[in-house]
């Protein structure tokens, strides 16, 4: 509990002015690498940019809608037309009418320290929205323990041991994954396909922070995921709200290494946000580069090699409100294969993005399917609480010696 709200109210206060050049610096470094990245548009096309940042390692490469789209962006004037949210939701309906989504969010408790048995819980919710006329839906929740040899790490040579709460975020990593795969096969033969709106990146640079055995575990997850997607021809989805990258920032960077100052790197978000005014817009496919790791993203899936290394797009749109964008990330697949017939959109892309889209607008900014996924699935500390409870009485009741540690039994006794 927050002791004394009145002194970082004041502090806030005090640091007024800093948070305002924070944020004026960004827009004014982003109007700079915006207009430098229009001018490359203008004089060159994206093989002549992919070309010009060859062995730079840029986190973005621009795709064929580099060319071909008006001022980077696609505009979505019926929502110009809405006047209220019902309205809003009337088109969203009509575009969900009949087309499955499906969202999967997971949630973790931290190894019981307080006891000195060390378990884990992770809880992963479903959620399938058929959208049909009869409210048809699928929620379901499956939750598993973690126990000791899962969450206790230590050198191999066994000198020493200690409890790595990071092991719980490892397995809900890899619980969320296996749920989605799932149910990837389960509705694969659904007509018309279901769209997966997964609530992350389907990138594996994050993993980079970890060691070289939690990072295979990461990348040997995704790439899984990627392809049974494939094979399946079931689009996945990874939606990023309110991103902070800056890969389109760094490809304007290798542009132009000289001419743009030494500061860091604006936001994509910042540089595009200007050039999306209307809702449900979006910029155009860029191909995801970011640190090579997508190189590592393949996997054997029924007999068949898939490999993801230069496979994936990323997009931002405007869902939200005020200069904030989300990241939508897709495999390239989606944009090389035709919508299903009867449904808007040339490409499975724009059959997918159209659904994330509605989703949104339903969710008032986001997706509805990840919202009722992630409330399902969220563990608090009651639910804490109840699993130490669990174990003490599974000590009482067995001859397992489960107790408390004397330094958290004297904290709950102050408390």
């Amino acid at each position: 509990m927050l002791q004394d709200p009145h002194a970082v109210s004041e502090q806030l206060e005090r640091l007024r002015d800093d948070l305002a050049d924070f944020t004026s610096s960004d827009r004014s470094l982003a109007a700079v690498y915006r207009d430098a990245l229009l001018e490359e548009r203008a004089s060159s096309t994206a093989t002549e940019v992919r070309d010009a940042v060859t062995g730079t390692y840029a986190d973005a490469l621009p795709t064929t809608e580099f060319d071909r789209m008006e001022e980077l962006t696609a505009p979505f004037p019926p929502a110009t037309e809405w006047t209220s949210h019902e309205s809003a939701g009337r088109w969203a309906s009509d575009v969900l009418d009949g087309l499955p989504t499906i969202a999967v969010d997971g949630s973790e408790l931290e190894p019981t320290t307080e006891l000195n048995v060390p378990v884990g819980l992770v809880q992963v919710a479903s959620y399938v929205n058929h959208h049909t006329t009869d409210g048809q839906y699928a929620l379901d929740t499956e939750s598993a323990v973690l126990p000791p040899t899962e969450v206790v790490v230590g050198p191999e040579d066994g000198s020493y041991t200690y409890v790595d709460e990071s092991q719980v975020q490892h397995a809900r990593y890899e619980r969320e994954t296996e749920t989605v795969r799932g149910l990837i096969e389960e509705y694969a033969e659904h007509d018309p396909p279901p769209v997966v709106i997964y609530d992350g990146s389907l990138t594996v640079s994050f993993a980079n922070l970890f060691d070289d055995e939690t990072r295979q575990r990461y990348i040997d997850s995704m790439a899984a995921l990627l392809a049974t997607s494939r094979a399946n021809e079931v689009p996945v989805v990874g939606y990023i709200a309110g991103s902070q990258s800056s890969d389109v920032a760094d490809l304007v960077r290798k542009l132009r290494p000289t001419g743009l100052g030494d500061t860091g790197l604006p936001r994509d978000a910042a540089i595009f946000a200007p050039m999306l005014d209307i809702w449900g817009s979006r910029t155009a496919l860029f191909e995801s580069q970011r640190d090579r790791s997508l190189q590592k993203l393949r996997t054997t899936y029924r007999g068949e090699e898939y490999a993801f290394g230069d496979r994936l797009r990323f997009a931002y749109a405007d869902f939200g409100e005020g200069e904030s964008l989300d990241r939508l990330e897709v495999p390239q697949w989606l944009c090389e294969t035709d919508a299903p017939a009867g449904w808007p959109g040339n490409s499975m892309f724009e059959y997918a993005f159209q659904a994330v889209r509605a989703e949104a607008a339903v969710g008032q900014g986001y997706p509805e399917a990840i919202q009722v996924a992630d409330s399902e699935a969220v563990l608090t500390g009651s639910d804490r609480d109840r699993l130490i409870r669990m174990l003490l009485r599974l000590g009482e009741d067995t001859e397992v010696p489960i107790e408390w540690n004397p330094k958290d039994r004297s904290k709950r006794r102050r408390r």
